[in-house]
């Protein structure tokens, strides 16, 4: 029976193999085998522009000189770069004038056959923070600003001063190398501060995402066992408010490791707040009252210097259904951070870029090697898509040049219709890259069509396992569609049949096969390296393998990352992952969200189920079903179509604003719920649990 009362979790249930479309519609649709051939026909050119004088090819024509070659284009150059990658990173020591105290020997020497068994620019001695911290003047550093409409403008000379004081705070407090600091608040300019402080002398930074639960961060931290905690009282997040202060008792008095815990005060009345139970605790401003000297002054900052590999920074995977792995990376990443954001991106001294993501998220550490360019960080503290008059406001009024927005954030600003206003011309902002799951055709068209049609839009592909993005931009060179448009310099980027064959045009595995310092040290506490083998390295012999399934397009030599790997569906014979369905559903408009897992059986068999999320006022009717179908018949063929079709009241997404298909298929498979902890909505995770319809596969 169609349509039932609203109390009811599932408005309809399906299975398409009672109600197969016509024999007619699937000879019709025989010939769309996959996402890949009907991206590939409908690719179209966005961008073909020439930018003189750019960072790319100001180093490009010094290599050309030095060796005696000639690059017709971007790919003879990244030919190049994949072939004598250590020559590159060489080229990209000198080109930025890394600041050291000891030349390295060479730029790399190879210590075994995998891929991560590179040291690099070994004998060479450095600080990160001294590097980052060069550019001292009074140009504006940090653009803070947040919810609540507080503004506050920080120099390059504004930030030195400030480093200072708290690295003086925590070396007279005990911070040592090889000690650990955690960060547990929302995207603040004190937590570059700290992590500065902390690089200078050696300790480690990193630490859970502040809207994680006290059980979320407690995880993080038994992996991190950090010395230091630097922590706010509180904070607005999409308009809410989340009292951090209220869960630091629960946290930290589980956190034997934990010497001092240090407060940020927000509001007048945190000062009149009991601290009391929160073991070893005090406020900012009496922490950083401890490192001046008995006259007020603040002692000199002193850089000590480490190997380029010396461990910096631990960040987290996302843990979806086991503990979280922490990812070490070194103090030399900042040499990958210059080449995505100087030379891909093509930022200097004149350029903003948006910064809205806080510690916990891979993408507050990239940001971050903006600083070494001299160009300024717009802190935004909060989600500023929540807001129809707020987004493309902010980055007209503080004259943005460069903005990395998640895909499902473009899909917000899509959906909710979140346009620039008549008077908001985005003068100053060149560049909008996609990305932190896969681009569909929608989002790019979006930008250039509902934006800004003369700018550059292009995907962008990283990991929190890699400290510099895999891919790259060329300002000189066309881009396509929602293609990525090509790799980074010194990334060597294939696709992968099963048996370990690099393949073109065809759907596979994307594998990375060049050494680059961007690869992380460890992942912490893996004394063996047994995680990262198991997890990166055991797939194909010699590669580093993402567990992403995408294709290469042979006419563009683009790429596209179609989804996980692991989320790949087998139905009726056909493989196919679930952001296809995503894809060819996502403009059905009384759709709001969707979510498509593999059930499996004791017999070897696979069915796809779809969970849909319909609009206020919509339901899942016979009608609805109906044009679900039409929609995937008129890209896939009809094995596509998945078995079951339900409605749900909402979709679990983790704090990386990423679908949960990993748990909602363990939950579909032993009718159980797994423990979660980094999951932004745990309450509708029961409606996935003992569903009469998928009891009897």
């Amino acid at each position: 029976m169609f349509g039932t009362s609203s109390n009811n979790l599932y408005n309809i249930s399906h299975d398409s193999s009672n109600n197969l479309p016509p024999k007619g519609i699937y000879l019709y649709n025989k010939e769309k085998k996959n996402l890949v051939e009907i991206i590939s026909a409908g690719t179209c050119q966005i961008w073909n522009k020439k930018v003189p004088g750019t960072q790319l090819e100001k180093l490009k024509n010094i290599i050309q000189d030095k060796y005696g070659i000639k690059f017709k284009n971007y790919w003879d150059f990244h030919d190049w770069s994949i072939k004598n990658y250590s020559q590159l990173w060489e080229e990209l020591w000198n080109f930025y004038e890394v600041v050291y105290s000891k030349p390295y020997d060479q730029p790399s020497r190879r210590t075994g056959d995998r891929i991560i068994d590179v040291e690099w620019f070994p004998g060479a001695e450095l600080n990160f923070a001294e590097n980052l911290l060069r550019y001292r003047d009074d140009g504006v550093a940090l653009i803070c600003v947040d919810e609540e409409g507080n503004e506050l403008k920080v120099t390059f000379a504004q930030m030195y001063k400030e480093v200072r004081l708290y690295a003086a705070a925590f070396k007279k407090s005990g911070l040592q190398k090889g000690d650990r600091v955690a960060c547990y608040m929302s995207n603040r300019r004190e937590a570059i501060y700290a992590m500065l402080a902390a690089a200078s002398m050696g300790a480690m930074f990193g630490g859970p995402l502040p809207f994680y639960g006290a059980k979320g961060a407690i995880t993080i931290l038994d992996i991190m066992k950090p010395k230091f905690l630097l922590t706010v009282d509180r904070f607005q997040y999409k308009k809410a408010e989340i009292n951090i202060i209220e869960r630091l008792p629960e946290i930290v008095n589980d956190q034997k490791c934990i010497e001092k815990v240090i407060i940020i005060r927000t509001k007048e009345n945190s000062k009149l707040k009991d601290i009391s139970s929160i073991h070893n605790s005090c406020f900012l401003d009496e922490f950083l009252a401890g490192g001046r000297n008995p006259d007020g002054t603040i002692p000199e900052l002193i850089f000590e210097q480490f190997p380029f590999s010396q461990p910096l920074f631990i960040t987290f995977t996302s843990g979806t259904t086991g503990l979280p792995k922490g990812v070490v990376h070194s103090a030399g990443t900042f040499l990958p951070l210059l080449r995505d954001y100087g030379l891909h991106c093509n930022l200097d001294r004149t350029s903003v870029t948006l910064a809205i993501h806080p510690v916990g998220w891979i993408l507050w550490n990239l940001c971050i090697g903006n600083l070494m360019l001299g160009s300024c960080l717009l802190l935004y503290d909060g989600l500023p898509t929540e807001s129809k008059d707020t987004f493309w406001d902010i980055l007209d009024k503080y004259k943005v040049t460069y903005a990395f927005i998640a895909t499902c954030n473009i899909d917000t600003l899509e959906k909710e219709g979140i346009l620039p206003a008549p008077d908001c011309k985005l003068e100053h902002l060149k560049m909008i890259s996609i990305g932190s799951s896969p681009v569909k055709l929608q989002n790019v068209d979006f930008i250039l069509q509902k934006v800004k049609t003369d700018i550059f839009v292009g995907c962008l592909y990283g990991s929190t396992e890699s400290m510099g993005v895999f891919s790259g931009f060329d300002l000189n060179s066309p881009v396509y569609s929602s293609e990525i448009q090509c790799p980074a310099l010194g990334v060597d980027i294939r696709i992968f049949d099963d048996e370990g064959n690099s393949i073109v045009g065809k759907s596979g595995e994307l594998v990375f096969s060049t050494p680059s310092p961007s690869l992380p040290v460890c992942i912490w506490n893996d004394e063996i390296g047994s995680i990262m083998q198991n997890t990166y390295l055991s797939k194909f012999p010699n590669v580093w393998a993402q567990s992403d399934k995408a294709w290469i397009d042979p006419k563009t030599k683009g790429i596209v990352v179609i989804g996980r790997s692991d989320n790949t569906i087998k139905q009726r014979g056909e493989r196919f992952v679930s952001e296809e369905l995503y894809w060819a559903i996502h403009d059905i408009e009384e759709i709001a969200d969707s979510i498509c897992v593999a059930q499996n059986n004791d017999r070897g068999d696979s069915q796809a189920i779809l969970f849909v999320k319909m609009k206020n006022g919509h339901v899942l009717d016979k009608d609805m079903i109906s044009k679900i179908e039409a929609n995937i018949l008129k890209i896939f063929t009809i094995l596509y179509i998945p078995k079951v079709i339900l409605q749900v009241k909402d979709i679990p997404y983790n704090l990386n604003g990423k679908r949960m298909e990993s748990v909602v298929r363990k939950i579909v498979n032993t009718n159980a719920i797994p423990e979660v902890n980094n999951i932004r909505n745990p309450e509708c995770l029961p409606q996935f649990c003992n569903i009469p319809q998928l009891q009897d596969f």
